[in-house]
């Protein structure tokens, strides 16, 4: 269960919807046609587009910034029964790096809105920044401090699936309702740096670097965790884009 995504991505999922939702509107100078329902090459090129243009969000759109997405609070409570049992708290945070990222593939969305619908992408790095306080132990070795944090997930697998539910709203238009939620990263590596820890420099630039060093054996056992406090702060943004546009509307036939 581990510093899994802790972002958000969440991006590309956001790129998606308003990708479709902007294409369909003639947001854009290019004004690019909507794609077919289904059609992943086509989804995928306007996802390029709105990373470019629309990360840092639209009010037309119903779209919150997606880099840098605020996180304001994650709770990371691990037990006794974990080699990593840690009461972590982020609060004040922000997720950075959401815009670099590249489609690799979705399934779904198709004429059929109530079924399972994913996207997964990749990105250089995703970096969570903002306040923390921790205490506990890390396998072996005792930790406490508050302070500044950087966690940086390096070019994560980044994957967000839900099943789709029709929401029927005043006046017969069908919207696209998000049940079970989920957010999995597959980091390549992970960069810890919790400064202050042990109210010294240099006992604390030596956990970090110990917290680095064994990012495999942390990383597992706070993913579940993590994914979970997560997953909430994604799906409020791409619900956001869903509510305010018929799913029909997204697609040509």
């Amino acid at each position: 269960m581990y510093f899994k995504n802790f972002f958000v991505n969440i991006f590309i999922l956001f790129g998606l919807v308003i990708a479709w939702s902007t294409v369909a509107n003639g947001a854009f100078p290019d004004d690019p046609k909507p794609c077919k329902y289904g059609d992943e090459q086509c989804i995928g090129k306007v996802i390029g587009l709105i990373a470019r243009e629309k990360y840092g969000g639209d009010d037309s759109l119903n779209l919150s910034a997606m880099d840098p997405i605020p996180v304001k609070k994650l709770h990371i409570k691990q037990g006794s029964d974990s080699p990593v049992n840690i009461d972590l708290l982020f609060t004040n945070n922000v997720g950075i790096g959401l815009k670099t990222a590249t489609l690799l593939k979705t399934k779904g969305f198709g004429k059929d809105l109530a079924t399972k619908h994913e996207v997964i992408f990749k990105t250089d790095k995703l970096a969570l920044v903002g306040d923390y306080k921790i205490s506990g132990k890390v396998l072996v070795l005792p930790i406490h401090g508050s302070g500044k944090s950087n966690v940086t997930l390096v070019e994560p697998k980044i994957t967000i699936s839900w099943m789709g539910t029709p929401n029927v709203k005043d006046g017969g238009a069908t919207h696209m309702k998000l049940d079970k939620f989920t957010v999995d990263l597959e980091p390549k590596n992970v960069i810890f740096n919790f400064e202050n820890l042990f109210n010294d420099k240099f006992l604390s630039d030596n956990m970090n670097k110990f917290l680095t060093d064994s990012w495999k054996e942390i990383y597992p056992e706070i993913h579940t965790a993590l994914t979970k406090g997560l997953a909430p702060i994604a799906r409020n943004v791409i619900q956001g884009v869903f509510d305010k546009h018929p799913y029909e509307k997204l697609f040509l036939e």
